[in-house]
Order: structure tokens, then sequence, then C-alpha cells
């Protein structure tokens, strides 16, 4: 088991670990954006912008996304750290394809629906409300 870094011929970065004994593959695509890389009239469009990975894409809405990766027994999800957002998939290695294909339309050609920003928003702000209650997080 030993890990690789490579490069592909666009620049991309890949990371990989050889499983041989797992049947299932974890991939993600790890961008650099975070917190502290917005401005001040950004505060927040990283993590915004990560609830909406799995509102829809133009070729699939939410709930193909959803219906497509659990028909495989997979799952995907996303974070937002300070210095990354990392959108994420875990699927069975003969499904790579699926996982790689969705993470790509999550990526390259999103669907922002106005109503979707506006209740994801609502979210994000109960978020933050609820971090200000946490000694917790707000040391860190």
């Amino acid at each position: 088991m030993s890990t690789q870094l490579s490069r592909l011929a666009n620049g991309l970065r890949v990371v990989s670990h050889h499983m041989p004994h797992l049947e299932t593959v974890s991939l993600g695509v790890w961008v650099a954006t975070g917190a502290r890389h917005e401005q001040e009239d950004e505060h927040g469009i990283s993590h915004l912008l990560e609830h909406m990975a799995f509102k829809g894409t133009e070729r699939r809405s939410a709930t193909d996304i959803a219906e497509e990766i659990e028909a495989v027994g997979g799952e995907l999800n996303a974070a937002t750290s300070l210095e990354t957002t990392a959108y994420f998939a875990r699927i069975l290695k003969g499904d790579i394809g699926i996982a790689l294909d969705i993470l790509a339309d999550i990526l390259q050609i999103p669907r922002y629906a106005q109503d979707e920003l506006e209740r994801e928003r609502e979210v994000i702000l109960q978020e933050i409300a609820a971090t200000r209650d946490s000694p917790d997080e707000i040391a860190y």
C-alpha cells in the first residue's frame, strides 16, 4: 500500500493510495477556497456554495443526484474549512465512473436556483447562530 502523487496533463494533482483488499473507493476533490480566502463582502460564500453542491446541475436535478448515487450504495458529501472546500464520494470500485461523473457535474456545471440559494442562506445563518452558542467553536 503506497501513496502516490501524480499530476495530470491539465495540471490537476492526484493523490492515490492503492488498497487492493477493499471493494470500495473513496475519492474527493479539494478546492483551495474557504473562509480565509474570502473578502469582507464574500464572507460565507464558500460555505454557501458547498451547501448548494447537491442541489442540481445542468444535467441532473437534486433528486437525480441522490437517486443515482444511492442506487449503487454510494454516498456523497461536502465540507468547508478555513482553507478548503471538499467534495467527496465513497462507492463500490466498479461504480467509480458514476461518482466521478456526478462530482464533475457538481464542480463544472452547477445550477444555482434562486429559491434554493435563499433556503440555504437561511440554513447557514442558523448554523452561525448555533456556532455562536458553542464556546468550543468560538475558541477554535
